[in-house]
C-alpha cells in the first residue's frame, strides 16, 4: 500500500509537468518558434561523374557514367535544390521532386579546397576550348563552365544558364543560380546541371630530346546532375479536353524589328496566311462573361482550376518546309516594355494586374515555341487566380522561297504576335469573419468579446458594406439602437469596438442576391440576448414591455404570471388553486396562505418544488464524501 500512496502523491506532479509542457508548446507555437513544421527544405542532388582525355570535348551524352560514389569523392561542389517539395524516384532511378507550393531554387556550392592543391595533386587549369558535348559556347571554358538546361521531354534540351570561368577569383556565383518557372513545373520538366573543368598534376620528371621537363598528366571532368520536377496541383488540375473552353487571340503581322508593336492584317500574299501557329484557349471555369471592351471574364468556384493552354503542331509550318520559326536574337516588345534580348524561337509575355490595380513586371518565357514543340501535347501556361491578364506570343518566321539544298537564298523575315486579354474572378459572394484572438470562424449572429477579422477568401472583387450600431436603454426600460457608422469594409479589416456589425456582400460579376451577415462584439447583455434568442430588437422590446428581464449572460427571464381570480370554498377540476381569499380576521395574511396552498397542492399532485429538489444533490454529495474519507482512512491504517 505504500507504493500506492507514493503513486498517489506523484499524480499532482505528473499533472503539473504535462500542463507546463502544453503551456510552453502553446507559447512557442503562438510566437512562430516551432521549426519542425517548416515547409521549405534543402536537398543535395547526386549526379554522375565523367573523366575524359585531354583533347576530348566532355562527351558525357555518349559515355557510360562511372560509379556515383566516385562523384561524391571527387566533386568540386554540391548541387542543392531549395523549396517546398516531396521526393520520389522515377524511371531510371531519376530523382523526382513534386512541388507542394511555390517554386524550386537551384544552387551550386563550390568547394574551393577540392581544387586548390599542390601541383603534385590534381588541380584546376584553363581550358580554352568552347565545346561541351554537342554544345558550342560563346566563350572559352577556362577555369570551368556551368550549364543549366531544361527539357519538357527529356530528349531535347534548352540552355537556361551558361557561366564560364566559374572557378576563377573574378567570378562570383550567385547563391541561387536558377528558379524553376511555372510553365515548366506545371507541365513537368527535366533539369540538367553540367559542370565541366580541366585538371592536371605533376607526376615527376621526364626527358624530351635530352631535356628534362615536368611529366604532366591531364584530364577533363564533367559532373552531370539530372532530376525531374512537377507541380503537385497538376493532378487536380483540368485537362486540355475539359469543357467548357474558350479560344483566345488572333495573329497579326507586326512588320520587321518594330518591337512587335504594329498590328497589320495577315493578307493573301503573307506567308502566314491561312494557318495558325497554334490555338490558345482557357478552360476550368464555371461561367464566362465579358467586359465593356469585349475581353473575356471567367468566373470560377471553389475547386475550379482555370488554365491557359496552347494547342499546337509545329513540326512543319503549314506543311511547308520553306517556312521555319527563326531565332529572333534581338527581339524586344514595346507594349510590354521588354528590352532587347534574344527572344529565341518565340517568346511568351504575360502581364498581371491585381485587384488593387497594381501591374507587376511581365513574366517572360523565351524559346517558348521551341520548348512546347518538344512535348507532343497541349501545354499549360499557368493555373490562374483572380486578376487581369494580358498575354502576347511574339515570334519570327523565316521564309525561304528559293533554296539550294539546305542553303536559303535571299530569305525574308516577318514578325508576328498573338495578343489577347482576359480576367479571372471568383464566383462566390461570401465573406468569412474570424475571432481576432482564437482565429475560429464565427457563424451568423455569433457573439465575440474580443472582436473579429474579415476574410474574403481571396475573392478580391467583392463589395462589402458594413453598418455598426450600439444598443442603449430607453427611459421605459426598452432598448434602442443607435447607428454609429455605415460604409465600405475591406479584406483583413479587424473590428474590436463593442457593437452590432452587419455586412452586406455583393459580387459585381454574378448579378446574384447579396449576402448579409451579423456579428455581435463585446459583453453587452442585450447583444447576447438578441444573438442567443434569435429575436429582433422589436421582438425583444415587446418581451421587456410584458415584464421580461435580461440577465447579464443574455438569458431572458419570463415574468411570473399571477392569477387574481377569487375562489370561495371551491377547487377547480384539476385540483390546482392559485389563490384563495379567506377571512382576514383569522390573522393569516394573503401571502402566507397562498404559499401554504401552493406547496400543499404541488405535493398533492406529485410535483417537486424548488426547496425539496435542492436537498437531493446535497445529500448525495455528503454521502459520497463520507464514503471516500472512510476508504482513505482504512487504506492508511492497513
Amino acid at each position: 500500500m505504500k507504493g500506492i500512496d507514493n503513486n498517489i502523491r506523484k499524480v499532482p506532479k505528473i499533472l503539473f509537468s504535462v500542463l507546463f509542457s502544453i503551456i510552453i508548446f502553446a507559447i512557442f507555437a503562438e510566437c512562430g518558434m516551432i521549426f519542425i513544421y517548416a515547409s521549405e527544405r534543402t536537398k543535395d542532388v547526386t549526379g554522375d561523374y565523367y573523366e575524359f582525355e585531354e583533347k576530348s570535348h566532355y562527351e558525357y551524352s555518349s559515355t557510360d557514367s562511372s560509379n556515383k560514389a566516385v562523384l561524391e569523392l571527387n566533386t568540386s561542389g554540391t548541387l542543392s535544390i531549395i523549396g517546398d517539395f516531396d521526393e520520389d524516384t522515377g524511371a531510371n532511378n531519376l530523382p523526382v521532386y513534386t512541388i507542394k507550393d511555390g517554386n524550386l531554387s537551384i544552387s551550386y556550392d563550390f568547394n574551393s579546397s577540392s581544387i586548390e592543391v599542390e601541383e603534385a595533386e590534381w588541380h584546376l587549369v584553363d581550358d580554352k576550348s568552347k565545346k561541351v558535348d554537342d554544345l558550342v559556347l560563346e566563350d572559352n571554358v577556362m577555369q570551368g563552365a556551368l550549364i543549366i538546361q531544361s527539357s519538357l521531354d527529356g530528349e531535347t534540351w534548352l540552355e537556361d544558364v551558361i557561366i564560364t570561368d566559374i572557378f576563377s577569383e573574378e567570378t562570383i556565383l550567385e547563391d541561387i543560380l536558377y528558379v524553376t518557372k511555372d510553365i515548366q513545373q506545371q507541365n513537368g520538366c527535366y533539369y540538367r546541371l553540367v559542370v565541366v573543368y580541366s585538371l592536371e598534376r605533376n607526376v615527376g620528371d621526364k626527358k624530351v630530346a635530352f631535356i628534362k621537363v615536368d611529366d604532366i598528366e591531364k584530364k577533363k571532368v564533367a559532373e552531370v546532375y539530372e532530376f525531374y520536377v512537377v507541380d503537385k496541383e497538376i493532378s487536380d488540375a483540368t485537362s486540355a479536353s475539359d469543357l467548357p473552353k474558350k479560344e483566345l487571340g488572333k495573329k497579326v503581322n507586326t512588320g520587321k524589328d518594330t518591337g512587335y508593336f504594329d498590328g497589320n492584317v495577315v493578307n493573301l500574299d503573307d506567308p502566314h496566311y491561312g494557318w495558325d501557329i497554334g490555338t490558345f484557349f482557357v478552360n476550368g471555369y464555371t461561367r464566362e462573361g465579358s467586359d465593356d471592351d469585349g475581353n473575356s471574364i471567367f468566373l470560377k468556384n471553389i475547386g475550379d482550376k482555370v488554365t491557359l493552354w496552347l494547342e499546337q503542331d509545329l513540326l512543319a509550318l503549314d506543311g511547308d518546309d520553306r517556312l521555319v520559326i527563326a531565332e529572333d536574337t534581338n527581339g524586344y516588345d514595346k507594349e510590354f516594355e521588354v528590352g532587347q534580348t534574344n527572344f529565341g524561337l518565340g517568346t511568351l509575355i504575360m502581364s498581371y494586374t491585381d485587384y488593387q490595380g497594381i501591374t507587376y513586371d511581365p513574366v517572360i518565357y523565351t524559346n517558348y515555341i521551341a520548348a512546347n514543340t518538344r512535348t507532343g501535347a497541349d501545354t499549360r501556361v499557368q493555373l490562374f487566380e483572380e486578376g487581369d491578364y494580358e498575354v502576347t506570343l511574339d515570334y519570327e518566321i523565316k521564309n525561304s522561297p528559293l533554296k539550294l539544298g539546305e542553303l536559303s537564298v535571299l530569305p525574308s523575315y516577318s514578325n508576328y504576335k498573338v495578343r489577347f486579354s482576359f480576367s479571372i474572378r471568383n464566383g462566390n459572394c461570401m465573406v468569412y469573419p474570424f475571432d481576432s484572438i482564437t482565429g475560429a470562424e464565427l457563424s451568423e449572429r455569433a457573439v465575440t468579446e474580443s472582436g473579429f477579422r474579415l476574410d474574403m477568401a481571396k475573392s478580391r472583387y467583392l463589395t462589402i458594406d458594413v453598418t455598426k450600431s450600439v444598443l442603449k436603454e430607453a427611459g421605459d426600460g426598452t432598448i434602442v439602437e443607435d447607428i454609429r457608422f455605415n460604409g465600405p469594409a475591406k479584406d483583413g479589416e479587424t473590428y474590436t469596438d463593442e457593437g452590432i456589425y452587419s455586412f452586406t456582400v455583393k459580387n459585381l460579376y454574378t448579378g446574384g442576391e447579396p449576402t448579409t451577415k451579423t456579428i455581435f462584439v463585446g459583453n453587452n447583455k442585450y447583444n447576447k440576448a438578441i444573438s442567443g434568442s434569435g429575436y429582433t430588437l422589436v421582438e425583444l422590446n415587446e418581451k421587456i414591455l410584458k415584464g421580461s428581464t435580461i440577465a447579464e449572460d443574455g438569458s431572458i427571464m419570463e415574468p411570473v404570471e399571477v392569477i387574481t381570480e377569487t375562489i370561495e370554498n371551491k377547487v377547480v377540476e384539476d385540483k390546482t388553486v392559485t389563490k384563495v381569499e379567506v377571512d382576514k380576521q383569522e390573522g393569516i395574511s394573503d401571502t402566507e396562505e397562498n404559499i401554504n396552498q401552493l406547496e400543499n397542492l404541488e405535493v398533492e399532485k406529485g410535483k417537486w418544488n424548488l426547496s425539496s429538489i435542492s436537498f437531493i444533490p446535497i445529500g448525495i454529495s455528503i454521502v459520497a464524501f463520507i464514503a471516500i474519507m472512510t476508504l482513505l482512512i482504512k487504506r492508511k491504517s492497513v
